[in-house]
């Protein structure tokens, strides 16, 4: 048998070398593997050696730029004829990235062309080990440094480590107790000596303690706190203890003083069963109880419960006695009839007990008002009677004008800051009325032209007044059966878009037909059916038969069209206005935006809060607002911006004198190009002249409507109307 020449049992010992390594081993040249071991090829995925012999080392990199990054970071060192060392990410046969550790070394650092060798070792299992032991720590860590408990690690009570809280708790800062004896957070020698006694012969016997100790804040103060402690190392307590703090000073503080008021019950029951027995052997006191009873029953019927006023009762007795002497002594007599202005505005939202609260103190400020006596009456809700002896003409207006300045002051209820203003009529006696049931209907009559007239203000009576309060109730009772005798019906007025000359919507505007009174305006009926609630059910019929007449245009040639109809006041504040107005569209196949909703100015300035809220809710659904009568209203810019609003209606004020008045076209203009910055579209109510629609024209206004166009017209006549517009279009 022949033996081995040096160079070959060399080159065996080499090759025995490379198979029996635990890490992978490459020699390359130009980049390519000219040998690898058995380890090399499983780390990269190949069956063996063999078949990464001649391959690219790329193909071991997540990607080229990966690959040149590493040539570019290792020559430096290599060219030295240093070692290379670095961690990265490399890529097996099947795509997979792994994290490698490699160490690489020219074979001749002369001579670069004789090729490198690299030692790779496999450490994805090792960095996702570190990665997950740095996880835990950084979650121990957060645990540590959230506690709401306070953490302490003691070694020979020395404290080593503690959290923030324990630092807080105690009135510390951050660091300040690092390595300070835990007798620095007790009163005294003596406390802390007891603790220690107390819990660590515990502690050395491996058990948990848990208990209440006292300790003592930074700035003396104490505080009692429940702590669980136990050994770091049970078989080694040397290696010191952890503390765990609650402060419980607030929960002792309140066990004590439950137990204190248990004290003070059981001492009241104990007093009251008392006072039962002394009643018992005192029956003579019910004579004085009868007494008091009879007083109440008087007070209660002749005042009022609630504000402790004179009551209707009490107030006819007074008034008749004062009317009896004016006529004796011919001398005035004068009789306010006040009601808050949206009074039930405050019982709807905040409800009745700061509505109570509030009539509580607006009847203390209205007897602070009045002479000692004058009579301040309270006739139920939000209604009081003034009765004003001696008080003329002259008299009874400065008592209603202290009334104002008296109610401009606002009223604090709990955290609620609220202003009721007051709308009162003035009666005098003998002139409007010779009893007091006269004189309380006239005062009436004039306190409700006061609320017409803009409420927060006070009107005379007159004779006037009661020829229209007697038209307005005859008003009220035909308005009851008005719509089931089916005496309401619509007009419609069209909306022309001035850039197209055609009708793209149409106004709905209701008219009240009566057999015996005839034609009634809508500025006369709808104040009425507001005041006695039938605008619901009569806004709901307008809604209706609008969407119906809509859908039927919409059906027959018109798909574009869309309908404004105009809400009241009292209908935009119910809160099922939204899903009233959602049903009738599903009910009708009615896409959202083809339905305009009209408001006034007023309506949203009176309570912007509401209004955005409800306004949020309709344009959510999809329905379009559009704001009436714009620029009479006093709403703000800053209120205006956060209202939904599609399209500011410019009232026909404005429009009628713009061939005449420049401060009108400016005003105009203004509206326009805010409403262009804001998004809106505007439409020109009252347009009668072509000179008016050629300045709206040129001022860049979208819609106009008017009787230079066209009056409102029943349905039939503004479809012929459409169709006469669209065929010239």
């Amino acid at each position: 048998m022949p033996t081995d020449t040096p160079l070959q049992r060399t080159l065996r010992e080499q090759q025995i070398l490379l198979d029996s390594a635990g890490v992978g081993i490459v020699f390359l040249r130009q980049r390519s593997v000219v040998r690898c071991n058995q380890r090399y090829a499983e780390i990269f995925g190949y069956a063996s050696p063999a078949h990464l012999v001649g391959l690219n080392t790329e193909a071991f990199y997540p990607d080229r730029d990966a690959f040149r990054d590493l040539g570019r970071t290792a020559y430096p060192a290599l060219a030295q004829g240093q070692s290379f060392r670095i961690e990265r990410q490399l890529r097996r046969q099947d795509g997979t990235l792994f994290w490698g550790s490699l160490t690489g070394r020219l074979i001749n650092p002369h001579d670069t062309g004789e090729g490198s060798i690299w030692i790779v070792d496999d450490i994805d299992e090792q960095k996702r080990a570190q990665a997950a032991l740095n996880a835990a720590v950084r979650e121990k860590q957060l645990l540590f440094d959230s506690a709401m408990v306070g953490i302490v690690f003691l070694r020979d009570r020395h404290l080593t480590r503690c959290n923030h809280h324990f630092e807080q708790m105690l009135g510390f800062e951050p660091g300040e107790l690092m390595g300070c004896s835990s007798r620095r957070w007790y009163a005294s020698d003596a406390a802390w000596e007891e603790v220690g006694d107390r819990c660590y012969p515990t502690l050395v016997a491996g058990q948990s303690y848990e208990g209440e100790v006292e300790l003592c804040r930074k700035d003396g103060t104490p505080v009692i706190c429940e702590v669980r402690s136990k050994c770091i190392d049970p078989a080694d307590p040397a290696q010191g203890t952890i503390w765990i703090t609650m402060d419980i000073t607030d929960r002792k503080r309140a066990q004590a003083m439950l137990a204190q008021a248990r004290e003070e019950l059981e001492r009241q029951v104990q007093d009251r069963t008392r006072e039962l027995r002394e009643t018992v052997a005192n029956l003579h006191r019910e004579i004085n109880d009868r007494k008091a009873d009879q007083e109440r029953i008087y007070w209660l019927a002749h005042y009022d419960a609630l504000t402790g006023l004179p009551n209707r009762a009490l107030l006819a007795e007074r008034a008749q006695q004062a009317i009896r002497l004016a006529q004796d002594n011919q001398t005035p007599l004068a009789v306010i009839f006040l009601d808050l202005d949206h009074f039930k505005h405050v019982n709807d939202s905040l409800g009745h007990r700061v509505g109570d609260v509030l009539l509580v103190e607006i009847a203390k400020r209205l007897r602070a008002v009045v002479r000692d006596k004058d009579t301040v009456s309270r006739l139920g809700g939000d209604e009081f009677i003034l009765l004003l002896p001696g008080a003329d003409a002259r008299g009874a207006a400065r008592v209603a004008s202290k009334l104002q300045e008296a109610s401009r002051q606002p009223y604090q209820i709990d955290h609620h800051e609220l202003t009721m203003a007051p709308s009162m009529g003035i009666a005098l006696f003998p002139q409007d009325g010779h009893d007091f049931d006269t004189l309380t209907q006239s005062a009436d009559v004039a306190m409700y032209r006061a609320k017409l007239d803009g409420r927060n203000t006070f009107r005379f009576f007159t004779p006037e007044m009661q020829a229209q309060s007697v038209r307005a109730l005859q008003l009220e009772n035909a308005l009851r059966r008005a719509l089931e005798r089916e005496q309401f019906h619509l007009h419609y007025q069209p909306q022309m878009n001035l850039a197209t000359g055609t009708v793209r919507s149409v106004e709905a505007l209701l008219r009240w037909q009566h057999p015996q009174l005839g034609p009634i305006s809508p500025g006369e009926f709808i104040p009425i059916a507001e005041d006695s609630g039938q605008i619901l059910q009569i806004g709901e019929w307008v809604l209706r038969t609008a969407l119906a007449q809509l859908k039927a245009w919409r059906s027959c040639g018109f798909p574009e069209l869309t309908m404004a109809v105009n809400l009241s006041a009292i209908q935009f504040r119910q809160p099922q206005l939204p899903e009233l107005v959602s049903r009738v569209l599903v009910e009708f196949d009615l896409p959202p935006d083809s339905l305009e909703l009209e408001l006034t100015e007023g309506v949203a300035v009176d309570d912007p809060h509401a209004a955005v809220a409800t306004m949020d809710q309709l344009h959510a659904r999809g329905v379009r607002m559009s704001m009436d009568d714009f620029g009479t209203g006093y709403s703000s810019l800053s209120q205006l911006k956060r209202f939904q609003i599609f399209k500011l209606k410019i009232d026909q004020s404005f429009v009628r004198d713009l061939g005449n008045d420049s401060n009108d076209r400016a005003i105009v203009s203004a509206i326009i190009r805010m409403a262009q910055a804001l998004g809106m579209r505007t439409t020109a109510e009252g347009v009668e002249t072509e000179s008016q629609l050629a300045f709206l024209h040129e001022q860049g206004c979208d819609e106009a409507q008017g009787y230079h166009f066209s009056t409102p017209l029943p349905a039939e006549q503004l479809e012929r109307f459409m169709r006469q517009h669209t065929a010239a279009h």
